[in-house]
């Protein structure tokens, strides 16, 4: 039990497997170097002052490469992640997760990686490789890169859906931790696209199927979504996007608060009594 007069304070863990939406409104916003957004402790200090959230982030390759338990993925020798450019995604760690390495209250995913993160495969073995910041690669690792591998694009929808199903199944069965999953808003500032003869894989609507899939399967499975594309209509695009992807610190706060209102309507804040 508590000691008398000591205040209860509930630490919630979160493990965060994801990219610049679920850094940007759990962890961090900079611009510039500038602290724009501190992230979802901001929010419970406000909300639940007796509750931390402790968030453990992995980057994401992409869904489909996340590893379930048990699994050998199919990844790069070390040889070619020691000798290629990483950027915010390590060539040694695209393939791997620590996500079921320890117990945590809730998983947080995204389909942003889904959604934009197109991969190279090698031509010989079949390993998938996210090339990050390419552009700051030197002579040598392209020529390699274009020497070895070829194009393999976006990873289809279906492949996205289903991998994202065991993972759920297998983050509950393993974990008993609640799983949350952002949706993406397929706008883009500035975009007035009225035909889209022409347009079938532009990247909004590749968005929209990916969150129609998503709610399918929230609808089937029992999971939560950070509806992001809600929030982002409710508030204005125009106010708080600045491109695809990235919000503004506004933005940022909204979806920090959303994460915060499912938490708590799923029990996470609910304080444990002492064993």
């Amino acid at each position: 039990m508590s000691a008398p007069g000591r205040t209860t304070r509930r630490i919630v863990s979160i493990f965060a497997k994801g990219n610049v939406d679920i850094r940007d409104s759990l962890l961090w916003s900079r611009v510039g170097g500038v602290l724009e957004w501190n992230g979802i402790n901001e929010v419970l200090r406000e909300r639940h002052s007796g509750v931390v959230a402790r968030i453990k982030h992995e980057t994401c390759t992409r869904l489909d490469l996340i590893p379930l338990p048990g699994e050998t993925p199919l990844a790069p020798p070390e040889s070619v992640a020691r000798r290629l450019p990483s950027g915010s995604h390590p060539i040694d760690r695209q393939h791997r997760t620590a996500m079921f390495d320890a117990p945590v209250d809730a998983v947080v995913l995204s389909l942003q990686s889904a959604a934009t993160n197109a991969l190279v495969r090698h031509r010989r073995d079949g390993w998938l490789l996210l090339p990050d910041e390419l552009e700051s690669w030197d002579a040598e690792s392209r020529a390699y890169l274009a020497s070895e591998c070829e194009y393999a694009g976006l990873a289809p929808i279906e492949t996205v859906l289903d991998r994202l199903a065991r993972l759920v199944a297998a983050i509950e069965e393993r974990l008993q931790a609640h799983v949350l999953v952002y949706n993406l808003s397929p706008l883009t500032p500035g975009e007035r696209t009225h035909c889209w003869l022409g347009a079938e894989d532009s990247i909004g609507l590749r968005v929209q199927r990916l969150n129609l899939g998503l709610a399918d399967l929230s609808a089937r499975l029992g999971f939560s979504i950070v509806d992001v594309d809600r929030i982002v209509a409710c508030a204005g695009a125009d106010r708080l996007k600045v491109d695809l992807i990235h919000l503004t610190a506004e933005g940022w706060q909204l979806v920090a608060e959303e994460v915060v209102r499912i938490l708590d309507e799923r029990g996470c804040f609910d304080v444990r009594p002492d064993t």
